[in-house]
Protein backbone atom coordinates (compact mmCIF):
# COMPACT_ATOMS: atom_id res chain seq x y z
CA UNK A 1 0.00 0.00 0.00
CA UNK A 2 2.75 2.31 0.96
CA UNK A 3 4.94 1.70 -2.38
CA UNK A 4 1.56 2.94 -4.67
CA UNK A 5 1.03 5.87 -2.58
CA UNK A 6 4.54 6.86 -2.76
CA UNK A 7 4.02 5.78 -6.83
CA UNK A 8 1.04 7.93 -6.96
CA UNK A 9 3.13 10.68 -5.44
CA UNK A 10 5.95 10.49 -8.00
CA UNK A 11 3.26 10.43 -10.81
CA UNK A 12 1.72 13.77 -9.63
CA UNK A 13 5.03 15.53 -9.03
CA UNK A 14 6.01 14.82 -12.35
CA UNK A 15 2.36 15.66 -14.02
CA UNK A 16 2.15 19.35 -12.10
CA UNK A 17 3.73 21.20 -14.87
CA UNK A 18 2.05 23.92 -16.96
CA UNK A 19 3.30 25.95 -20.34
CA UNK A 20 1.13 29.03 -21.15
CA UNK A 21 1.67 31.51 -24.22
CA UNK A 22 1.01 35.08 -23.70
CA UNK A 23 1.53 38.40 -24.75
CA UNK A 24 1.04 41.85 -23.30
CA UNK A 25 0.93 45.35 -25.20
CA UNK A 26 -0.35 45.15 -28.94
CA UNK A 27 1.87 44.04 -31.73
CA UNK A 28 3.57 46.72 -33.76
CA UNK A 29 5.79 47.14 -37.09
CA UNK A 30 9.50 47.72 -36.31
CA UNK A 31 10.19 48.44 -39.87
CA UNK A 32 8.35 50.91 -39.74
CA UNK A 33 11.12 52.47 -36.84
CA UNK A 34 13.67 53.53 -39.35
CA UNK A 35 11.14 55.94 -41.43
CA UNK A 36 10.97 57.87 -38.02
CA UNK A 37 13.22 61.60 -38.37
CA UNK A 38 13.34 63.42 -35.02
CA UNK A 39 12.46 67.14 -35.97
CA UNK A 40 10.30 66.07 -38.52
CA UNK A 41 7.98 63.19 -38.37
CA UNK A 42 4.55 64.27 -36.85
CA UNK A 43 2.47 62.71 -34.07
CA UNK A 44 -0.29 61.61 -36.73
CA UNK A 45 2.33 60.09 -38.75
CA UNK A 46 3.47 58.21 -35.69
CA UNK A 47 -0.19 57.70 -34.77
CA UNK A 48 -0.94 55.99 -38.92
CA UNK A 49 1.99 53.77 -38.57
CA UNK A 50 1.86 52.61 -35.26
CA UNK A 51 -1.54 52.97 -34.23
CA UNK A 52 -2.40 53.88 -30.46
CA UNK A 53 0.56 53.64 -28.09
CA UNK A 54 0.18 50.51 -25.17
CA UNK A 55 0.80 54.16 -22.76
CA UNK A 56 0.95 58.05 -22.71
CA UNK A 57 2.30 60.66 -20.18
CA UNK A 58 2.47 64.40 -20.08
CA UNK A 59 6.15 65.55 -19.60
CA UNK A 60 4.95 69.11 -20.25
CA UNK A 61 2.80 71.66 -21.37
CA UNK A 62 4.32 70.59 -24.86
CA UNK A 63 5.94 67.23 -24.72
CA UNK A 64 4.54 63.54 -24.42
CA UNK A 65 6.26 60.69 -24.02
CA UNK A 66 4.62 57.92 -25.81
CA UNK A 67 5.19 54.09 -25.40
CA UNK A 68 4.84 51.11 -27.97
CA UNK A 69 5.39 47.63 -26.35
CA UNK A 70 4.78 44.07 -27.17
CA UNK A 71 5.62 41.14 -25.02
CA UNK A 72 5.45 37.57 -26.79
CA UNK A 73 6.24 35.03 -24.67
CA UNK A 74 5.89 31.13 -23.04
CA UNK A 75 6.04 30.40 -19.31
CA UNK A 76 6.52 27.04 -18.27
CA UNK A 77 5.95 26.16 -14.77
CA UNK A 78 7.55 22.83 -12.82
CA UNK A 79 6.69 22.19 -9.12
CA UNK A 80 9.20 25.54 -7.28
CA UNK A 81 10.00 27.25 -10.32
CA UNK A 82 8.80 29.08 -13.15
CA UNK A 83 10.58 30.13 -16.46
CA UNK A 84 9.49 32.42 -19.01
CA UNK A 85 11.26 32.63 -22.47
CA UNK A 86 10.13 35.43 -25.22
CA UNK A 87 11.06 38.33 -27.25
CA UNK A 88 10.35 41.69 -26.34
CA UNK A 89 10.32 45.15 -28.59
CA UNK A 90 9.62 48.56 -27.46
CA UNK A 91 8.98 52.29 -29.08
CA UNK A 92 9.74 55.19 -26.69
CA UNK A 93 8.84 58.63 -28.45
CA UNK A 94 9.02 61.86 -27.16
CA UNK A 95 6.80 64.47 -28.91
CA UNK A 96 7.01 68.38 -28.90
CA UNK A 97 4.51 70.28 -30.05
CA UNK A 98 3.56 67.79 -32.28
CA UNK A 99 6.62 66.80 -33.44
CA UNK A 100 9.08 64.02 -32.87
CA UNK A 101 11.80 65.05 -30.81
CA UNK A 102 13.70 61.71 -29.71
CA UNK A 103 12.47 58.12 -29.68
CA UNK A 104 14.61 55.07 -28.89
CA UNK A 105 13.66 51.34 -29.80
CA UNK A 106 14.80 47.91 -28.75
CA UNK A 107 13.62 44.45 -29.81
CA UNK A 108 15.17 40.82 -28.67
CA UNK A 109 14.93 37.80 -26.30
CA UNK A 110 14.20 37.70 -22.84
CA UNK A 111 14.27 35.12 -20.04
CA UNK A 112 13.82 34.81 -16.45
CA UNK A 113 13.61 32.68 -14.00
CA UNK A 114 12.41 32.38 -10.37
CA UNK A 115 12.80 29.52 -8.02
Amino acid sequence: MMRIILIFIAALMVSSCATSNYSVGRDFPADKVPQITKGETTADEILSWFGQPFSKGTISATEEKWVYSYVEGRAKAVVGSVTSTGTTKTLDVLIENGIVVNYTFSEGPMSSSVN
